[in-house]
C-alpha cells in the first residue's frame, strides 16, 4: 500500500511539473520574439581582399593588415574551382582583358634582353696537335662564326711533318 502511494505521488509531480512548464514556456506570445528570428540561409559572408583565408561573419577590419573586409559573393553556380576566375562583364571591361585562341605560330615581337650566353660544353671539340709546328693559316676569323662538318679551320707548317711527308713519298715511289 506504501508502495502505491510513493507512485502516486511521482506521477502527480510529473503531471504538475509539465503543466507549469506548459504554462511558463509554452504559452508565450510568438510575435513578440519575431524581431529576433531571422533567416540564416543567407548570411553575409566577409572577407579580406588582400587575404582571402581571413573570413567572417559580420564586417570588420582584418587582422592581418588592417583593411575593411568585404562581402564574399555566394555564386549559385560555382563549381569550387580555386584555377577558374570569374569576373563581370564590367569588370572585364575595366581590366581590359583579352583572350585568343591558343595556336602554334611564329613569335611577332622581338623582344630584347640582357644576359650572358655560355656554350654547351658538351658540344665543344679541340683537336690537339701531336707534332711541333705553326699555325700558317686561319680560316675560322672570330669566335662563334658557323662551322661545317669537315671544313678546314686552319693550316699548319710543321718541318717534321714536312720531312715525314718526303720519307713516306720516297717510300712509296721506291
Amino acid at each position: 500500500m506504501k508502495n502505491r502511494k510513493t507512485i502516486y505521488i511521482a506521477i502527480s509531480t510529473l503531471v504538475l511539473g509539465l503543466l507549469l512548464g506548459w504554462m511558463i514556456f509554452g504559452s508565450a506570445d510568438k510575435s513578440s520574439n519575431s524581431a529576433e528570428a531571422h533567416d540564416h540561409s543567407e548570411e553575409t559572408i566577409w572577407t579580406c581582399s588582400m587575404h582571402p583565408q581571413i573570413r567572417a561573419n559580420e564586417p570588420g577590419a582584418c587582422p592581418l593588415c588592417g583593411m575593411d573586409l568585404i562581402p564574399l559573393s555566394t555564386d549559385s553556380n560555382d563549381d569550387g574551382n580555386p584555377l577558374e576566375i570569374r569576373m563581370s562583364p564590367t569588370a572585364m571591361q575595366l581590366a581590359s582583358v583579352q583572350t585568343s585562341i591558343v595556336s602554334k605560330q611564329k613569335p611577332i615581337k622581338e623582344v630584347r634582353m640582357n644576359g650572358k650566353v655560355k656554350t654547351d660544353e658538351r658540344n665543344v671539340f679541340s683537336q690537339s696537335s701531336h707534332i711541333p709546328g705553326r699555325i700558317e693559316k686561319l680560316t675560322v676569323n672570330f669566335t662563334g662564326e658557323a662551322v661545317q662538318r669537315g671544313q678546314v679551320l686552319a693550316y699548319i707548317y710543321s718541318p717534321e711533318l714536312v720531312a715525314a711527308h718526303g720519307v713516306s713519298i720516297f717510300v712509296v715511289t721506291d
